[in-house]
């Protein structure tokens, strides 16, 4: 047991658990426990979470720290626990490719109207251990750490009685670097008494990273998780503090009630691929689709086209800023509200809710000269069903395109990036694979912070599939295989030993596989 368990000056003796996975597990931060240390008279985080997966009756017990969150703060808190994933995770909090959220309880009133704002200065840790920011011109006051720039990004939510609730976006990872800046602005965190704050009536740090996103160290695909921050942060200025939802309903062409759950996690998907933007469909996933298209049919000015479960509409848009005609629907309300919210091309665009195995109840009698599904298909389970609707809402001649994750190379959880070789020099990057031929399913979970705060887990489910499937389904479908693409990812590493070897193995094993077919004239 670790030192210090069970006293009351020593913290919680267990920690929660927000996410658990083959490669990393996801916990609840309390407020006075430490990440990790060498030597703690507490139990740290790392300790209470390998006591949580012994209890747990986990085989692996192994977990590696790849951030830290302030001992006076709480919040979301990712430990690796494979050797491949604490390399990920570490290289990405380095590079800044992770967005972390604060939620904070700022001293003063700022109108929620204001716009946000961007502190950018050098700060270090001095010797008093304290953050502070210094000019370019000042010597570095002495202290354990050399100047390093900092940026923190400030949007307020909600004011009252003298507080501010606010969004802090560290787009740098520096130590105390949120509370310095909030105390240097004349605004410090209310209960954070090293900084300033003149709250006696706030007793803790009012200070919670409620969400953390990052690349999944084996699919590359974006994830967020979150848990909200303690009551009193809403409470104090006005606010209802969120509760986890229950799983939203829609109806399908049987008249059936039945649970849709990508419009429970709607807000976080619409940030992932269309309200931040994301590189890969950018550079990668529209334009190969358009692509694929193109080829097919040529220009696409008056062509019409079904995009299938068409989330927030990216690829409709695309298409239709081509001069196509694009019928789209989806089974999440929530998206479908996010992609009309966007736009419909001067009216080229027309959204519907629907399930992609019912698609011959939503699209009627009409046809089309093209359909696409973008990144949906290995999230349907009855690809079969789905394949038959496409074939037939298609005219004789007309092309489908599939796109998905490569079954045979980023199958979530059945393979893995692995190394060969002493030295990092030396070092070749290979893709193991643990299973392809037998279909399955994964579960993920993506509202972990409402799940375990007493809300319905919200899941959407992962269907693996072997190419051979996938093809035999679509002749079955009668639609006839013409083209199948294999795209890589086009991002390079930050330097370091082995970012060339990284780079190599990336443009040599793919991470979408894209089909193309057609239905006979």
């Amino acid at each position: 047991m670790p030192p210090g368990r069970g006293g009351p000056d020593h913290g919680p003796d267990s920690i929660e658990i927000l996410h658990l996975e083959e490669h990393f597990v996801v916990v609840k931060k309390p407020v006075g426990v430490v990440t990790a240390a060498v030597r703690s008279r507490s139990a740290t985080a790392l300790d209470l979470t390998r006591e949580e997966l012994k209890r747990r009756r986990e085989r692996n017990l192994r977990v590696f720290p790849v951030h830290e969150i302030d001992r006076d703060a709480s919040g979301v808190l990712v430990f690796a626990r494979t050797d491949e994933a604490t390399e990920s995770f570490r290289r990405q909090f380095r590079s800044r490719a992770t967005d972390r959220v604060y939620l904070a309880l700022i001293e003063g009133e700022i109108d929620p109207a204001t716009p946000p704002t961007t502190i950018r200065t050098r700060m270090i840790e001095n010797a008093r251990g304290v953050g502070q920011s210094i000019d370019d011109h000042e010597a570095a006051p002495a202290g354990p750490d050399k100047p390093r720039a900092t940026v923190t990004h400030v949007r307020p939510v909600a004011t009252r009685d003298g507080l501010t609730l606010v969004r802090l976006r560290a787009e740098t990872d520096h130590p105390y670097q949120l509370r310095a800046h909030m105390s240097e602005a004349g605004t410090p965190v209310a209960g954070d008494r090293a900084y300033r704050s003149r709250r006696e009536d706030i007793p803790r740090v009012a200070l919670h990273l409620a969400e953390v996103s990052f690349e999944h160290p084996l699919s590359g695909i974006k994830e967020k998780h979150s848990c909200p921050a303690p009551a009193p942060f809403y409470e104090l200025v006005g606010k209802k503090p969120p509760k986890g939802a229950a799983p939203a309903k829609t109806i399908t062409a049987e008249g059936e009630a039945k649970p849709t759950h990508w419009d429970n996690v709607s807000e976080w998907y619409d940030d992932l691929i269309g309200g931040k933007g994301n590189d890969l469909y950018e550079r990668v996933l529209l334009p190969g689709t358009v692509d694929l298209l193109t080829d097919a049919l040529g220009d696409l000015g008056g062509r019409t086209i079904l995009d299938i479960a068409c989330g927030q509409g990216v690829l409709s848009r695309a298409l239709a800023a081509r001069g196509a005609s694009v019928f789209a629907f989806d089974a999440a309300p929530g998206l479908i509200e996010r992609a009309r919210a966007e736009g419909d091309a001067d009216g080229r665009i027309e959204y519907a809710e629907g399930d992609a195995r019912a698609i011959e109840a939503i699209a009627g009698e009409r046809t089309f000269d093209a359909a696409a599904c973008l990144m949906a298909l290995m999230n349907i389970d009855d690809l079969e069903a789905a394949l038959r609707g496409a074939a037939g809402a298609l005219r004789e001649g007309g092309v489908f395109v599939g796109v998905m994750l490569h079954p045979a190379f980023r199958s979530p959880r059945q393979t893995a990036w692995g190394w060969i070789g002493d030295r990092p020099e030396h070092q070749r990057q290979f893709r193991r694979v643990d299973a392809y031929m037998s279909p399955s399913s994964v579960e993920i979970t993506m509202n972990p912070g409402a799940a375990s705060s007493g809300g319905d887990a919200v899941t959407t489910t992962t269907f693996h599939r072997p190419i051979s499937a996938i093809v035999r389904a679509a002749a079955d479908a009668g639609l006839v295989l013409d083209r199948l693409d294999e795209w890589v990812s086009p991002r390079e590493s930050a330097p370091g030993p082995r970012a060339d070897e990284e780079n190599r193995a990336r443009l040599e094993i793919p991470m979408f596989l894209a089909v193309r077919a057609r239905k006979p004239e």
